[in-house]
């Protein structure tokens, strides 16, 4: 018989040691590195006797959303030992852990998916998608002449700490789907053992600075004769403009390379010759609706209206009916209702739809949402868009 309860602090390391051999790793580091922000009372253990053989996390973390930012769970570590694989362990996992972020009232949660044929069942949907980048140095001119009013500057490993967070946040600003790096991991990041390594391929960081101030940052590497761009931050075109330049030119490099892009990022705008940057879109953060109406008031919308919505919830029966939306700028007030329903759908496209990446109208003509309402769909969409998509280009 198999038990599952939250872990012991003895029984950390064990813990750890299961998660990374069930993704085929050599756990490499201490496992007391990871304990400041692992919640026990939050874990969930298998145990077949006294062996643990499964695991899950979940904590809380700060999410942004049309109009705000909130705080939900960020659900972490599933795994199942590779000797104990389809027994049910990560839908029991799964379930109660489901049953236990509604416990404690979060309304939201979300995931970054290692399979993305998984997490559907659960009741996750996609909410965030990305780009990733490859282009050949003789194809990335701009199409319209290009000239700097600032400079762009190598900034330490050691100083990163101080000036690149505020740029983090004021180029995200407005944009769901963030997790704004907590600055433990800016400080992670800054005392990277790699930063003491010799030779090609560590990291570079390099800042564009105008009149005093950093308005942008881009974080590298180049492997051969590629140039890998890690994270590029800007709050403004021209930082943008001339740190993509800067990658572009880099000397010895013939190819340059780009992960987690935006799917509205405006770099392809830029080009001469478009069709030459390879785009390859992924899925990103995975995003679960703990509970419909909670998460409904919790958000604002670009247009104001009223909807319902009849959700279907395998797993959580309190989502299970009716919800009643009044939607503006100023955000939401949803109650369960008796109303006849404007929209059908299942929890998990309402959890895509619930941060504008994809419209109710298209997930219409992929057969997920019915359509009770003449002009409901289109009234869905236009109080459910967004200015910017959501884009998730960290984790949590």
């Amino acid at each position: 018989m198999l038990e599952m309860r939250p872990i012991t602090a003895d029984e950390f390391g064990e813990w750890c040691r299961v998660e990374s051999r069930a993704y085929g790793n050599r756990l490499n580091i201490d496992p007391e590195v990871l304990r400041p922000r692992f919640d026990l009372a939050r874990s969930i253990a298998v145990f077949d006797k006294e062996d643990i053989v499964g695991g899950a996390h979940s904590h809380r973390v700060e999410m942004s959303v049309p109009g705000r930012s909130v705080s939900m769970a960020g659900v972490a570590n599933i795994a199942v030992q590779p000797t104990h694989r389809r027994q049910g362990i990560m839908t029991r996992m799964l379930r109660h852990q489901i049953n236990d972020i509604h416990q404690r009232g979060e309304p939201l949660a979300a995931l970054f998916a290692s399979e993305s044929i998984i997490y559907r069942r659960f009741g996750y949907g996609i909410g965030s998608l990305h780009e990733q980048w490859m282009i050949d140095r003789p194809y990335n001119t701009y199409a319209r002449p290009f000239e700097s009013n600032g400079r762009v500057l190598f900034v330490d490993p050691a100083d990163i700490l101080t000036k690149f967070p505020d740029v983090f946040r004021r180029s995200t600003s407005g944009r769901p789907g963030l997790f704004q790096k907590p600055l433990r991991q800016w400080e992670r990041e800054s005392q990277a053992s790699e930063h003491q390594q010799g030779g090609r391929g560590g990291l570079f960081y390099a800042a564009y600075e105008n009149a005093g101030s950093i308005d942008g940052y881009a974080i590298y590497r180049i492997a051969g004769e590629t140039l890998t761009v890690n994270e590029l931050m800007a709050t403004n075109q021209e930082a943008n403009t001339a740190l993509w330049r800067f990658c572009f030119d880099t000397d010895l490099v013939s190819r340059t390379e780009a992960l987690k892009r935006p799917v509205d990022d405006p770099l392809p705008w830029l080009l001469a010759d478009p069709r030459r940057l390879e785009r390859t879109v992924r899925d990103g953060m995975w995003l679960r609706v703990i509970d419909v109406a909670a998460s409904l008031e919790l958000r604002s919308y670009m247009h104001s209206g009223h909807l319902v919505f009849e959700v279907r919830d395998e797993i959580c029966p309190w989502n299970e009916g009716r919800f009643e939306l009044d939607g503006s700028t100023e955000g939401g007030s949803c109650h369960t209702s008796n109303a006849s329903p404007d929209l059908v759908l299942g929890v998990s496209d309402l959890a895509s739809a619930y941060l504008g990446g994809v419209s109710f109208s298209t997930l219409s003509q992929a057969g997920l949402v019915e359509e009770r309402t003449p002009g409901a769909l289109l009234r869905a969409d236009r109080m459910f868009s967004v200015q910017y998509q959501p884009w998730t280009p960290n984790g949590f």
